[in-house]
């Protein structure tokens, strides 16, 4: 039977446990901790600090549930009314950074894997613990999934237990424009990079977004601009960089999203002369707290899965089961499943005890009575499954 109080105070643990993206040790360390004394049969850290544990089953196939690890940062913790990073337990909720997004449904998916351990079953099931996840989604999970090949994924993001059968997806696109110095009392001695950018922010603007019916509409908006050189004092920016955030909805590629802004760029080379530009999708390289390094290229696709597959039934059956409404949803965010199931055609639900609303605000928490219901739903789907 699930241990309630141990439960909780795992959560309260991890909570306590400070985990930025790329400082997730700690944690990791205390969910190592968590499945020996839970009994699983394999406990692996992989070299990118990801944690896998295994409950063995007959191996006819295989579900994985995923949960990161790392959490963002409190930029003003005197606005909370509890400390951030102390569990606090009020009104039946637990409150603190990471509480809703997503430690309390790791705790959760740990416990209840656990629950079914010695147990006859056909799945061998896995939990993972990732690393990087709100700053790379699914580059770190995409480490363990090189590794293992599992059959459906179920993942712990907010969403007040509902069954996500899809998730709309990321880019962060990089336009750049390029011009020709000059001193701003003579302007036409140079070609002003900002200018040119101004003109090509009014074609991309008319660009048509893509609507689908159960992502809805897919959005495509200018988030910052810088010039070269800044500050520019009395001189003709040379080069003028906008960052776009692009949200994706299925089955939408690297070339199509490119695609339109290109023909936007080439446009604008026929109308205006010394028109320069480029455009491609923004890459970053961070190092784990083990040392290796992830290498990313921001483009997170999104996914839809039907929803009479065999995993999504499996999930009602579950929660019927467990004497739980099942209600379908979809996540309007992005998360690591753009990996699993945008990148590899895995599929994958999402389960998540806390509200979305809750991700990464001021006194973030999460119900306890829903956490536990998520922690008997994981139980009930694996030993089914």
């Amino acid at each position: 039977m699930l241990n309630r109080e141990k439960l909780i105070r795992f959560c309260q643990d991890l909570i306590q446990l400070k985990s930025l993206s790329g400082q997730e040790g700690k944690v990791a360390e205390r969910i190592v901790r968590e499945m020996k004394d839970l009994g699983y049969d394999q406990i692996r850290t992989d070299p990118y600090g990801n944690v896998i544990g295994k409950i063995n089953g007959k191996g006819e196939r295989s579900l994985l549930f995923e949960g990161h690890m790392d959490i963002v940062d409190v930029p003003t913790p005197e606005d909370w009314s509890v400390d951030p990073f102390g569990g606090v337990i009020q009104d039946d909720r637990i409150y603190g950074r990471g509480a809703a997004d997503m430690k309390t449904a790791l705790a959760a998916m740990i416990h209840g894997a656990a629950e079914i351990a010695g147990q006859s079953l056909e799945a061998d099931i896995y939990v993972a613990a990732i690393v990087y996840e709100e700053i790379f989604e699914g580059v770190g999970f995409g480490k363990v999934l090189d590794e293992i090949k599992p059959d459906a994924i179920v993942l712990g993001e907010p969403n007040d237990l509902q069954i996500a059968i899809a998730q709309k997806g990321r880019a962060e696109i990089v336009l750049e424009t390029f011009g020709v110095n000059s001193h701003s009392a003579h302007p036409e001695a140079g070609v002003n990079a900002l200018n040119h950018m101004v003109l090509l922010l009014e074609e991309i603007n008319s660009i048509p977004v893509i609507e689908s019916e159960v992502l809805g509409k897919g959005i495509l908006v200018p988030t910052d601009i810088v010039s070269s050189p800044y500050p520019g004092a009395s001189i003709i920016p040379d080069r003028c960089r906008v960052t776009i955030d692009r949200r994706l909805v299925e089955d939408e590629t690297r070339e199509s999203v490119l695609k339109p802004i290109r023909e936007k760029i080439e446009l604008l080379k026929g109308r205006l002369k010394n028109f320069n530009a480029q455009v491609s999708f923004a890459v970053e390289e961070l190092p784990t707290y083990t040392g290796d390094k992830l290498k990313s290229e921001r483009f997170y696709p999104g996914w839809v899965l039907s929803d009479q597959h065999d995993l999504v039934n499996k999930a009602l059956q579950a929660y019927s089961d467990e004497g739980e409404t099942a209600v379908l949803g979809r996540y309007v965010f992005c998360t690591d499943g753009s990996e699993c199931a945008g990148k590899r055609n895995i599929p994958t639900i999402g389960i998540g005890p806390a509200r979305a609303e809750m991700a990464h605000v001021v006194d973030e928490c999460v119900e306890l009575e829903k956490v536990i219901s998520a922690a008997k739903i994981y139980s009930r789907l694996a030993g089914i499954y």
